[in-house]
């Protein structure tokens, strides 16, 4: 005859817990890092470069357990964001504060081609006492954008603070001629581009690749004109390259001055 299963004896209570009460759940007690916030460089530099290894999979990887490419990879990104960085430079340095009492420079420059813009820059310019107002164009343009406002009555009587600037036959090149000009300023400052609403994007994404590096913050104002056709997409990449070759070796790729018409 099989042997009988066997019995259990009674539950055994828990020591320190009463008959009945409800079993308690246990805390874990986790220790929260406080996360640093991150370096403006980081998010300017780092963390894009970081994106783009990560995206060309195995060359990435070999890319990034390279110490030269890491190198050569580091020095054309910061190239290529040189013109973001270097207008944020006292700012990330921390170098606000030791700036001179003497507020910077402040300077308006437009394309005359249109008198409706040299209208536009000369109302900003007026605005801001003090202001160098920049006149860009070839010299054709320069005598009929003034004939045309002073038979409008809108040619300012005193010339002081205004610069006429003749070379250059095309955006890229023009802003090069602007780039000579401000070089030979002591200081960076602010910089207004005022062109027509659809030249904007292109003559803006030009500038700070070009002067941006100087050290100057450059913003944009619209002037309605009577030309605001959309421009080609392809030009606005295409005078970018030329930008960048510009910064590299100091050729515009525009045609020689006396060949504009």
């Amino acid at each position: 005859m099989p042997d009988p299963p066997p019995t259990r004896g009674p539950r055994r209570r828990r020591p320190g817990r009463p008959h009945g009460a409800p079993e308690l759940e246990l805390v874990r007690r986790v220790r929260v890092r406080r996360r640093l916030p991150r370096s403006p460089l980081h998010n300017l530099l780092i963390k894009p470069s970081q994106e783009l290894l990560r995206s060309m999979g195995v060359l990435g990887k070999t890319i990034w357990r390279n110490p030269l490419g890491l190198v050569v990879l580091g020095a054309g990104g910061l190239w290529l964001a040189w013109p973001t960085i270097s207008p944020r430079l006292p700012l990330i340095m921390g170098l606000g504060a030791f700036e001179p009492t003497t507020p910077p420079p402040e300077v308006i420059a437009v394309f005359v081609e249109d008198p409706q813009r040299t209208i536009k820059a000369l109302e900003l310019w007026r605005r801001k006492p003090g202001s160098l107002l920049v006149m860009q164009g070839r010299p054709s343009s320069q005598l009929d954008n003034r004939l045309y406002l002073q038979h409008q009555g809108k040619w300012p009587r005193d010339e002081r603070g205004l610069i006429r600037l003749e070379p250059g036959c095309d955006t890229v090149a023009q802003v090069g001629a602007l780039a000579q000009l401000l070089e030979g300023m002591t200081r960076s400052g602010h910089l207004t581009m005022v062109t027509s609403p659809a030249h904007l994007p292109r003559t803006l994404a030009v500038t700070r690749i070009v002067i941006g590096p100087l050290g100057w913050r450059v913003d944009g104002q619209a002037a309605v004109t009577g030309d605001n056709r959309p421009e080609h997409p392809l030009r606005y990449w295409r005078d970018q390259l030329r930008a960048q070759l510009l910064r590299l070796t100091g050729i515009s790729g525009s045609e020689p001055d006396e060949k504009c018409t």
